[in-house]
């Protein structure tokens, strides 16, 4: 049987090839016209951005003039541990460039040795030729013209004398050619050790600047804490702090109402209350709510005891907020997570982001430190809702507590 396609009623008598001609106009002129309009808005997105991070340096260079007011020695302590930060990214940039020089030695003299290994083989196969061609004695080619060959011996002979021979010089221009890239690899390889030296030397001058920082922070500290214990302001420094945080994110939340929305492919933030991965791996030291040393204040999120310089990781997506040295809480990040939901990451010793980057899960933000003044390295991590803190325990994956590793 023979099937027949019948064709569409047309009610206005227009052929299907002008109709299609019709919709293809339609789309693309209603693809162009989109064009501006997307461009426009990316425009006004960065347009937007640009004075978020205006604002927020303008926050920042306030909170620093304020900070600065009530104390030098607060001063000094937020110019050395910014330095500190500075450094401690320096040394882990370097050290990843020796890695990267030290894999590169390694696969370079594995070239030269494969080399080396080749011209070995070259050179006796060559030295065999040689002496093949030595027994035959000089002129050998000559001699065979003058034997007295059969003509058919003859031919057959001469033809594998010439293949011998076309054999020998491309072996000689061979082993030229593995000489040749033995002294390149061998050139290569003294640049690559000539810069490792470098990195190595530059490692060296980078933590020994530290270590001198890292006594100047300790003698700042050292200072801060007499001055502190002179005039019984320990618990008052711990009320002060508590209110320069909530100052800062009442005005981190005016300022971010201006701002771009996220272009992440997100889930809202509420919805992940217990599906959070930690931030860092380590064991908690303080929990939420629990009573801070010498006070009746309480603990308004957590501290997770990490190595220095351990990586910490943003919980979900996000933008950061802010991203600088805050009394009592060291080198800060805060990031906004949409629907008035920040999360906060403190004490850190280097800030790897800048206010206004976006952020994706797992993404690496900072790393571990003491900063703000503390004894011991660790991340101090809150969750708040609307400025008001949330227990971040809850948050977070049951029986997974320090999944993001």
């Amino acid at each position: 049987m023979i099937c027949t396609i019948q064709p569409v009623n047309n009610p206005i008598g227009m052929q299907p090839a002008y109709v299609l001609k019709l919709l293809l106009s339609v789309v693309i002129t209603f693809t162009l016209a989109m064009g501006p309009i997307a461009a426009d808005e990316k425009s006004q997105k960065q347009k937007q951005l640009k004075s978020l991070q205006r604002k927020i340096e303008k926050l920042k260079k306030t909170i620093h003039v304020k900070q600065d007011s009530k104390s030098r020695y607060t001063t000094q302590l937020r110019k050395i541990e910014g330095k500190i930060g500075k450094v401690s990214v320096k040394i882990r940039a370097t050290e990843k460039q020796i890695k990267l020089r030290k894999a590169e030695l390694t696969k370079l003299r594995k070239t030269r040795k494969k080399h080396q290994q080749k011209l070995v083989n070259e050179n006796d196969i060559l030295a065999e030729q040689v002496y093949t061609a030595y027994t035959l004695g000089k002129q050998e080619k000559i001699k065979l013209l003058f034997s007295q060959q059969n003509p058919e011996h003859f031919q057959r002979n001469l033809v594998f004398y010439q293949y011998f021979s076309n054999a020998r010089v491309n072996l000689i221009n061979n082993v030229q050619q593995s000489i040749s890239e033995i002294l390149t690899t061998e050139s290569r390889i003294s640049l690559a050790s000539q810069a490792l030296e470098e990195n190595y030397q530059t490692l060296k001058t980078q933590k020994i600047s530290l270590k001198k920082d890292g006594k100047k922070r300790k003698n700042i500290i050292g200072s801060l804490d007499k001055q502190l214990k002179k005039q019984g302001g320990h618990l008052n420094k711990l009320v002060d702090d508590a209110k320069e945080l909530q100052s800062l994110l009442d005005s981190i939340e005016q300022i971010l109402v201006d701002a771009p929305e996220p272009e992440l492919d997100q889930r809202v933030f509420a919805e992940m209350r217990g599906k959070l991965a930690w931030p860092v791996n380590g064991k908690l030291r303080r929990l939420y709510g629990q009573l801070k040393p010498l006070s009746d204040l309480r603990w308004q999120g957590i501290i997770i005891q990490a190595p220095t310089g351990r990586h910490v990781k943003a919980v979900s997506h996000g933008r950061v907020a802010f991203a600088d040295w805050l009394r009592g809480l060291g080198n800060l990040i805060i990031i906004d997570h949409g629907n008035s939901y920040l999360s906060l990451y403190g004490h850190n010793e280097s800030l790897f982001k800048a206010a206004g980057e976006w952020v994706e899960p797992g993404d690496i933000i900072s790393s571990v430190g003491s900063s703000g003044g503390q004894e011991k390295p660790g991340l101090y991590f809150e969750i708040r809702k609307k400025g008001k803190p949330q227990n971040p325990s809850k948050w977070f994956k049951a029986g997974n507590q320090f999944a993001s590793g």
